[in-house]
């Protein structure tokens, strides 16, 4: 039986993006730190990067990305579920949150439309 949480298709995307840590109970030196990370994937509630620092579980982060024909940026929250080290990087699963003054109903609507035409 497999271990595997998702529930949704994850899209793989070569995107660079930054993320502004907002809040961090473990971390509180973090908060208004930003980091440059790199997308393995997406889904439409989710994403999974790599960056070069450390964030705890738990850490919120403020997540501006920019995709799509035409071209859109989407500031979006999410919370970081997962740690795992490889190598000298540091993979981090995301949950996407509700959050005032955010586009998350944006990007929800156009997920499917955007990567879809990305992968086929």
């Amino acid at each position: 039986m497999s271990t595997e949480q998702r529930s949704e298709q994850r899209v793989d995307v070569d995107v660079r993006f930054f993320v502004h840590v907002h809040e961090s109970e473990q971390d509180p030196d973090m908060v208004g730190q930003s980091l440059q990370c790199e997308a393995i994937d997406f889904s439409a509630h989710g994403i999974q990067f790599s960056t070069n620092a450390e964030l705890s579980t738990s850490t919120r982060l403020n997540i501006t990305i920019g995709i799509g024909e035409p071209f859109a940026m989407y500031l979006l929250r999410g919370e970081v579920r997962w740690v795992r080290q490889k190598e000298d990087t540091y993979l981090m699963g995301v949950l996407l949150i509700a959050a005032e003054d955010t586009d998350l109903q944006s990007w929800l609507e156009v997920f499917d439309t955007q990567f879809n035409q990305q992968t086929g």
